[in-house]
């Protein structure tokens, strides 16, 4: 994964507020109903930084809103967990910048592990690389916009996955974001599945998200790999107490207990430049949502996402 396709997928894409609805409600397995469990959500502010030879330049807050949920429900064969990630820009803050995606990952747990794991992921597609690239794209005025989205089931020593792309309107990033899942689910529709067998004898690796939830949980972070678009990649997680974050978020009704920074690092199994990102959670949650993210997907870029009440 390169850092744009990172920057993409994870930290500069974007919420459809209407998708997610329905996923409070979808299981994975049986087209039933999510119920019972605990339905843990966070909506963030987006500030950006602009660097200049890695310095501080300019800041600018409120460009862009996220949200991170977490969601399960057990039942006597297992449990269904539903993970998301999403975030998108305010083009009134952003300079007329209209960027969205949306990752949303459904997990099926047993007592012998990940059963099995279903994401759909849809972004707007940048081919920004530098700050004279990214001026260019401000205030747009293109009559469409390009998307890429991507769908993949993994199951037992196999994964199928696909990836399309498709254009809209400019208008339906603001107000019409079902109809674009509408269209991402029909572009895939068109595109073949790749299938890609996964080693045997080992445990299944898991969507990103999930491999991110799991090691939160551990309480000394530790790394573990995870597959995406059929290739692996390892994620490696450091946590250390955080004295002043543990006041803040506590002083803000965020947080009831100690919050740890954790160092977060990932990188293509097979080699590559790594990719570095900072989170901080609550110590001692079984359902770790993010109460602040950092990150930068740009060398001249840097996101912060800062929970809000």
């Amino acid at each position: 994964m390169t850092r744009r396709e990172w920057a993409r997928l994870a930290a500069g894409a974007a919420l459809l507020a209407a998708v997610q609805s329905r996923a409070r409600t979808a299981d994975p397995t049986s087209g039933g109903t999510i119920r019972g469990g605990p339905d843990v959500e966070r909506k963030y502010r987006v500030d950006a930084q602009v660097l200049l030879f890695s310095m501080p330049l300019l800041r600018r807050a409120g460009v862009g809103a996220a949200t991170a949920a977490w969601r399960e429900s057990s039942d006597p064969d297992g449990t269904t967990r539903i993970l998301e990630f999403a975030a998108f820009s305010l083009p009134d803050r952003a300079a007329g910048l209209k960027r969205l995606g949306f990752i949303q990952e459904r997990i099926r747990l047993t007592e012998a592990g990940m059963a099995e794991a279903i994401y759909f992921g849809l972004m707007t597609a940048s081919a920004e690389e530098s700050a004279e690239d990214a001026r260019k794209a401000l205030h747009p005025t293109a009559s469409q916009v390009a998307y890429t989205t991507v769908d993949a089931r993994i199951q037992g020593n196999s994964m199928e996955t696909a990836t399309a792309h498709f254009t809209a309107p400019p208008e339906f990033a603001a107000g019409r974001r079902a109809q674009l899942e509408e269209m991402a689910r029909q572009a895939l529709s068109t595109v073949p599945r790749q299938s890609v067998g996964l080693a045997r004898g080992g445990e299944t690796p898991s969507p990103f998200l999930q491999a991110l939830a799991e090691l939160l949980r551990r309480p000394n972070g530790g790394e573990g790999p995870y597959i995406y678009n059929g290739r692996l990649y390892r994620l490696w997680l450091r946590r250390a107490a955080d004295r002043k974050a543990s006041e803040y978020f506590r002083a803000h009704g965020l947080a009831a207990g100690p919050v740890v920074a954790v160092a977060g690092k990932l990188q293509r199994a097979s080699g590559g430049k790594p990719i570095d990102f900072r989170l901080w959670v609550e110590e001692s949650s079984p359902h770790p949502v993010p109460l602040r993210i950092e990150y930068q997907p740009k060398s001249y870029l840097r996101l912060e996402f800062e929970a809000e009440l």
